[in-house]
């Protein structure tokens, strides 16, 4: 989820502008994107879903909204202990099953239990940390480093923007930085063996590229705007019920 534009005179940056509307487009099926920003809040909307993602930096909480059935999932410290323990004991349980099984049939249910979820164990690991490649490239006209993530026999990279040349408010970006914290958190309770997030919050700055499955699917910043945002953008739509966390898939 990331951001665009940038003007430098004489080396000097430039104020940053109130508010900021990020589009991103995708080479796959998937939607075109949206991030919206302003100091304590950042809003995603898009994907192939009607999903929205709401993060409030007063509370440390990611909100997902489900528009269909009006109703939203909390996502904060509590709710990602309470799925990690969730986690752990299924975990547990799967290890205590795999240990009644001779060598060549706990082989046989571990490929059978990747081959159910993507390519996934139920070993826990830590998300992976992106790490720099030193080449940089130019999307929609701002300058991003490259950093390189691997997992599953794959590489993912994402390419970087300084906050500054995408015209965001110290603000702004602290809140961003707030939520990638929490998001790492997350990722670091549940993430199953080759399927953890990457730490987006080990990245100096927004990602504004990321090139995944081989080059089969990018998310690329189109463009980005200023404008003033209603607070009634960054809050939770009435009448929606709450769902519990474990509800996730």
């Amino acid at each position: 989820m990331r951001a665009l534009m940038f003007l430098c005179a004489a080396s000097v940056a430039p104020a940053a502008i109130a508010d900021t509307v990020l589009s991103f487009d995708t080479t796959d099926e998937s939607a075109a994107s949206m991030v919206r920003l302003v100091d304590g809040a950042v809003r995603i909307d898009g994907g192939k879903s009607n999903e929205w993602m709401l993060y409030q930096a007063s509370e440390d909480t990611l909100f997902i909204v489900s528009p269909t059935d009006k109703s939203y999932t909390r996502i904060d410290e509590a709710g990602i202990a309470k799925l990690g323990g969730q986690m752990d004991a299924a975990r547990a349980e799967w290890e205590a099953e795999m240990d009644k099984l001779p060598p060549e049939q706990r082989a046989m249910a571990e490929q059978m239990m990747q081959r159910m979820t993507g390519g996934r164990s139920l070993k826990k690991t830590a998300p992976p940390e992106p790490q720099a490649t030193g080449s940089s490239l130019t999307v929609a006209g701002v300058k991003c480093e490259n950093y390189v993530v691997e997992q599953r026999g794959a590489k993912e990279t994402l390419c970087v923007a300084d906050p500054d040349d995408l015209g965001l408010s110290d603000e702004e970006y602290e809140t961003v930085q707030a939520m990638y914290a929490l998001l790492a958190k997350l990722g670091e309770a549940t993430g199953f063996a080759g399927s953890a997030a990457p730490r987006a919050d080990k990245l100096p700055g927004v990602p504004v590229l990321i090139d995944s499955r081989g080059g089969q699917r990018k998310q690329r910043l189109t463009g980005v705007e200023h404008p003033n945002l209603e607070s009634s953008v960054f809050a939770l739509p009435s009448g929606y019920s709450e769902r519990d966390p474990s509800s996730l898939k």
